[in-house]
């Protein structure tokens, strides 16, 4: 993601509350993720691990990071890496303003917004910065659009908030339902592609992909980082766990839950039908039990 200006190390150093591992000139005027790197960008290291970093020019590591565990990639070391990040984000994403677009009325927009030809978009719409629409796309009222999602860091037990600074992008013929929010990633962006269809209060959170001819029910939950395939349905009331895929050709029954990632076209369901009091209270205890006769 352009940061919107070349940062020097010295700013940096100071933006990050970091210290630069060695003595450079070096300008950076792009961040990218460890799944989604760009050449020559600076990116940060969260939690240990194994990552190919070979793209990076600069990272923000933990203080405790040695300079022989990275090759020739300058070091911002700090005591916090995502306080580092959400100062930096902070930064890129301030002095950014509104408008009321005059084509389409009572609709707020922010910058670098691109909205294609034959598009709807109902009063009350809220589209945040750096979204791109397609063509023929709906937008019903109340929608938002390029919200920051739900991304937070600790700092001494405290929860403080992470800017966000990454697109929704929206490809041709997708509708989006009245009162649906959809988040923009932290720096890596959230897609809906074509023809997807999205139904009244739905929330797809930050970095999620939605297939291709796609429909999704009223108040289904997408959270953070899932894939949803190609001609998929979802009934209504669906939660969807984070980081998890869910393959072409999936056809999900309303109220169901999905904590892990579905491999094999078909449909699914896991929710229990209504039932009385009665019996719901007998199949509790039965279901309570069933370990016990293993």
């Amino acid at each position: 993601m352009n940061l919107g200006k070349a940062y020097n190390s010295s700013e940096l150093e100071s933006l990050l509350d970091a210290k630069c591992s060695v003595t450079t000139d070096l300008k950076l005027d792009t961040i990218s993720t460890l799944s989604n790197p760009i050449n020559g960008s600076l990116g940060f290291i969260n939690k240990t691990g194994d990552y190919d970093t070979s793209k990076f020019k600069a990272l923000i590591v933990d203080e405790s990071s040695s300079n022989d565990q990275f090759d020739n990639i300058v070091l911002f070391k700090t005591r916090n890496v995502m306080r580092s990040v959400s100062l930096l984000l902070k930064d890129v994403s301030k002095n950014q303003i509104y408008i009321h677009s005059e084509k389409y009325p009572h609709v707020t927009i922010g910058e670098n917004v691109k909205i294609g030809k034959n598009c709807v978009v109902y009063p009350g719409v809220f589209i945040n910065h750096n979204t791109v629409i397609g063509d023929n796309v709906i937008i019903h009222p109340n929608a938002v659009i390029g919200s920051d999602g739900f991304g937070l860091y600790l700092d001494q037990k405290i929860w403080h908030k992470i800017p966000h600074i990454g697109k929704v992008v929206i490809e041709d013929d997708v509708e989006i339902g009245s009162c649906t929010t959809i988040d923009r990633g932290m720096i890596d962006n959230t897609y809906l592609k074509s023809n997807c269809k999205i139904d009244n209060l739905v929330h797809i959170a930050h970095n999620v992909k939605i297939g291709r001819n796609t429909a999704i029910a009223a108040c289904t939950g997408i959270a953070g980082s899932s894939v949803i395939g190609d001609n998929c349905t979802i009934g209504g009331g669906v939660g969807i766990n984070g980081h998890i895929s869910i393959c072409d050709n999936v056809h999900i029954h309303g109220m169901s839950m999905i904590t892990k990632s579905i491999k094999s076209e078909g449909e699914y369901a896991s929710a229990m039908a209504a039932d009385t009091v009665r019996n719901w209270r007998r199949n509790q205890v039965l279901f309570r039990n069933l370990y016990k006769n293993r």
